[in-house]
C-alpha cells in the first residue's frame, strides 16, 4: 500500500498505508451492504446449452484475480494440470490498488516480482495521516522496499499471464454455471468464445471473491462497512503522498494512481445511507458531501470525478469451511480483512501460496489429508483473528471522535490474550552468565506445517504467550532443540548442547528469540547446573 510503519516485524502495517483492497464492486445501499457468500450461478443447464467441447483437468480454478492466478501458477509449477475460468476480459478496473511492502516476498516466491517492479507502477514512499489527532503527520516508508500503487487491471493481467505461461489453461472471458459435484470430482459448464465447454476436474478452487461460487456460511468478524469511492482528475495539494484521515462518522483514504487519477475513498456505516434515504441517484452528492468534510481530500484545484460514485462492501468475514478433500476457497472467497489491515492483496497471495501446498498435499499424499485440512483451516482462522485484533487496535488509537457511534462500533476491546512480557534490558555479559530453563508452561505439541512442498505433522513449541505453536524459526526446527535443553545452564552452555543441530552463533541467536518471547525462566539457585 502506501507507506508502511510497523509495530513489530510480525505485525500488520499501520493505517498510513490503508486502502479498500480486494473490494468487489456492488451496490445495495438501501438494503445494506451485500451479504457475503451469495452467488448468481445457475444450475441445471438452460435450453440451448449444448456442450460442444469437453475439457478434463486435475484442478479447476474459478476466478482470475490475484489469489486465483497465484494458486493456478503455483500448482502448475508443482506439476498439476490446471484450468482457470475468469469471467472478465483483462485488463479490467478493480479497486484495491495499494499494495503493502509485504507483497514483495510473495511476488518473488511466485517468480513475478521483477516483472511487477519493471511495470512502471508508483512506489508509495510517504503518507499524510490524521488519525490520532487533528494535526496530522507525515509517515515515511522504511528503508526497505516500499509499497506500491498499481493499476489493478494491469497488475492482475500480469499475474494471470504468468500463470498461462506456466501452462495453465485459461478460459477468458468465460461464464461458468454453478459447479456440480460428481462421484470422482466436479463438473461445470463454461460459455467460452460462444461455445459451451464441459470442464471435468478432480479438484475445485473457488477464487471468485465475495460472491463465492461455492457459497457456504460466512461468519462476520466486523461491523458492517460500506466503502464509497471514485476516481478523480485535478490537482491536489501536498504532492503524491497517500492520505489517511479519521472523520466524525467515516474514515478516508486516498492515493494517486499510475494512470494519473486519484482514488478517494470514504468508509461509512451502511445505516447512514439508509437513514438519509440515499439511493443510486443520490449517491454521488452524498459521496461529495463526505469528501467535503475531509481536510486531506477536500482541497482540490478544478476537481473532476471521472468515474461517478461507486460503492463496495468492506465488511469482514471468514468462511466457516474454507477447504475440503476436493475443494478450497482462496482470497475473498475464504475471508475478507478490514481495510485498516492494509493487506488485502497481500493476504490473497498468501492464501494462494499456503493453499497451493494444501491442495498439492491432498492430491499427492491422501494419507496426509487431515493434516492439510487442519493446516489451511487453522491458518485462515489465525489470519482473520490476528487482523481483526490489529484493526480494533487502530480504531482505538483514534482520538477526537471516539464517542461517536461509528468509532465505538469498531474500537472493540482486544481479545483476552496473554501478551509477551516486557523483558528488562540486561547487559549481554550479565545475560550470558545467568542460568536458564524452559518456561514451565511451554510444551511440544503435534502441529501440521509446511515442509518443502507438502503439509506434514511436526512437533511444535506451544506456550500461552505464543499466538500459535511454532515449529520453525529461521528455518531451524525447534523440537530437537527443546528436547536437548537441560535446566540450569547458561546461554553459552545451552548453545553448546545444540551444536549438533545448529552452529554456535545461530544457537545464541535462537536463545535470544526464546528470551524475547518470554520462553526462558531463570533457574533457581538449587537447580542443577
Amino acid at each position: 500500500m502506501g507507506v508502511a510503519t510497523t509495530r513489530s516485524s510480525s505485525e500488520g502495517v499501520r493505517p498510513a498505508t490503508t486502502s479498500g483492497a480486494g473490494c468487489t464492486i456492488a451496490w445495495r445501499p438501501t438494503a445494506g451492504s451485500p451479504r457475503p457468500g451469495r452467488t448468481t450461478s445457475v444450475w441445471p443447464p438452460q435450453p440451448g446449452e449444448r456442450v460442444e467441447e469437453r475439457l478434463e483437468t486435475e484442478v479447476c480454478v474459478i476466478g482470475g484475480g490475484p489469489s486465483g492466478a497465484a494458486l493456478a501458477l503455483r500448482l502448475a509449477r508443482l506439476g498439476h494440470a490446471v484450468c482457470l475460468v475468469e469471467r472478465h476480459a483483462f485488463p479490467r478496473p478493480h479497486v484495491g490498488e495499494s499494495l503493502t511492502p509485504g507483497v514483495w516476498p510473495l511476488l518473488d516466491a511466485l517468480g513475478v516480482g521483477e516483472m511487477v517492479r519493471q511495470a512502471g507502477f508508483l512506489p508509495a514512499r510517504e503518507a499524510l495521516v490524521r488519525w490520532e489527532d487533528a494535526t496530522g503527520r507525515r509517515v515515511r516508508a522504511p528503508a526497505r522496499e516500499p509499497g506500491v500503487l498499481v493499476d489493478r487491471g494491469r497488475f492482475d493481467a500480469l499475474l494471470l499471464g504468468a500463470a498461462a505461461s506456466a501452462g495453465v489453461k485459461v478460459l477468458q472471458p468465460a461464464v461458468a454455471r454453478r459447479p456440480e459435484r460428481k462421484a470422482d470430482g466436479w463438473e461445470l459448464r463454461v460459455l467460452h468464445e460462444g461455445r459451451w465447454v464441459l470442464v471435468s476436474a478432480r479438484f475445485l478452487a473457488d477464487a471468485s471473491g465475495r460472491a463465492s461460487c461455492l457459497g457456504g456460511r460466512k461468519v462476520p468478524v466486523s461491523t458492517r462497512t460500506l466503502a464509497l469511492y471514485g476516481y478523480w482528475r485535478g490537482e491536489i495539494p501536498h504532492g503524491p503522498e497517500t492520505r489517511v484521515e479519521a472523520g466524525p462518522d467515516a474514515w478516508y483514504w486516498g492515493a494517486h494512481l499510475p494512470d494519473g487519477t486519484f482514488n478517494a475513498m470514504a468508509f461509512v456505516d451502511p445505516e447512514s445511507l439508509r437513514e438519509r434515504g440515499i439511493g443510486r441517484r443520490t449517491l454521488e452528492p452524498f459521496y461529495r458531501e463526505l469528501l467535503g468534510r475531509s481536510g486531506l481530500l477536500g482541497a482540490w484545484t478544478a476537481p473532476r470525478l471521472v468515474s461517478g460514485a461507486l460503492a463496495c462492501d468492506a465488511t469482514c468475514y471468514r468462511d466457516a469451511e474454507p477447504i475440503g478433500e476436493d475443494f478450497i476457497k482462496v482470497g475473498e472467497a475464504s475471508f475478507s480483512l478490514d481495510p485498516l489491515s492494509s493487506s488485502g492483496v497481500q493476504k490473497a497471495l498468501q492464501t494462494a501460496l499456503s493453499g497451493a501446498v494444501a491442495v498439492h498435499t491432498l492430491l499427492v499424499r491422501p494419507g496426509s489429508a487431515d493434516a492439510a485440512l487442519r493446516f489451511y483451516t487453522d491458518d485462515q482462522r489465525y489470519s482473520v483473528e490476528q487482523h481483526a485484533a490489529w484493526a480494533a487496535g487502530y480504531y482505538r488509537e483514534q482520538h477526537g471522535y471516539e464517542e461517536r457511534p461509528f468509532w465505538k462500533r469498531r474500537a472493540l476491546p482486544s481479545p483476552p490474550t496473554l501478551a509477551p512480557p516486557e523483558v528488562r534490558p540486561v547487559a549481554g555479559d550479565e545475560l550470558q552468565h545467568r542460568r536458564w530453563r524452559l518456561a514451565s508452561e511451554a510444551s511440544l505439541v503435534d502441529t501440521p506445517c509446511i515442509v518443502g512442498d507438502v503439509i506434514e505433522v511436526r512437533r511444535a513449541l506451544s506456550h500461552p504467550r505464543l499466538a500459535r505453536p511454532v515449529a520453525y524459526v529461521d528455518g531451524v526446527e525447534l523440537a530437537p532443540l527443546v528436547e536437548a535443553m537441560c535446566e540450569g545452564l547458561t546461554m553459552p552452555q545451552l548453545a553448546d548442547t545444540w551444536a549438533r543441530q545448529v552452529p554456535f552463533r545461530q544457537g545464541v541467536a535462537l536463545l535470544g528469540w526464546f528470551y524475547r518471547q518470554g520462553l526462558l525462566s531463570e533457574a533457581a539457585a538449587s537447580d542443577p547446573p
